[in-house]
């Protein structure tokens, strides 16, 4: 089981730098670079492989699209569910005996259209890879503010940002009557504000060093220090 730690680091908010624009279905998507992903999953449970695993079932071709599900699985203390692995011979997933400790496994499709260039076929099967990957973090809260729609890059968003002046939310009372923002001092409270610091112009490296004082301070002095500087900003 997730702690609530661990699912505030997982939801915590990616910097601008780790999202690009995805027009590719036809109308404007935001989407989450794989390397941050993955990045993120090492960060809250340890190197790929040690900390977290992934694995992937064979890979089809289909109407010029390569597929594949990958299954995803953490850490869990106590747990007695096994490494999930790809049965060849059964064409199913099944489980490797004396293996214990994991979460069950998180399956999503990835799939990638066969582009141009040198490697279209191995770069197609890279992509659908991570994009499984992607499909499967979010279902642990990986991107979730992104996935539901919340964050948009290109001309909707400059608009957005030009039509509410940027002071407006960050000096709004910053000890309002919300308990979670105000009252409480957990992990999960501080990651909430630090999207509204994201806004106010503080950077994502300044609010992960901030966070990182909660482990001697506490989230409640990392809220209060976030705020003073969101303030400063305004």
């Amino acid at each position: 089981m997730l702690t609530q730690d661990q699912m505030a680091r997982l939801r915590a908010p990616f910097p601008k730098e780790a999202l690009s624009a995805d027009t590719s279905r036809g109308f404007e998507l935001t989407s989450i670079r794989a390397a941050y992903v993955i990045e993120r999953l090492n960060e809250v449970f340890g190197p790929c492989g040690a900390g977290w695993r992934y694995v992937h079932a064979p890979f089809e071709q289909l109407d010029g699209e390569v597929v594949t599900e990958v299954a995803v699985q953490y850490p869990v203390e106590g747990s007695n569910v096994p490494a999930v692995v790809w049965d060849a011979e059964a064409g199913n997933w099944g489980f490797l005996p004396d293996t214990s400790g994991w979460s069950w496994p998180i399956l999503a499709v990835g799939g990638k259209k066969v582009g141009k260039g040198g490697a279209p076929l191995t770069d197609a099967r890279k992509s659908a890879v991570t994009d499984g990957l992607t499909k499967a973090a979010s279902m642990i809260g990986v991107g979730h503010e992104i996935f539901k729609g919340l964050v948009r890059l290109g001309r909707e968003r400059k608009e957005n940002s030009n039509s509410r002046p940027r002071k407006d939310k960050a000096s709004r009372p910053m000890s309002g009557t919300d308990t979670e923002d105000s009252g409480s001092a957990s992990a999960q409270s501080f990651w909430k504000l630090a999207n509204e610091a994201l806004d106010a112009g503080i950077t994502h490296e300044r609010i992960r060093a901030i966070a990182s004082s909660a482990n001697g301070n506490g989230w409640r002095a990392a809220m209060d220090t976030l705020r003073a500087e969101m303030k400063r900003a305004a």
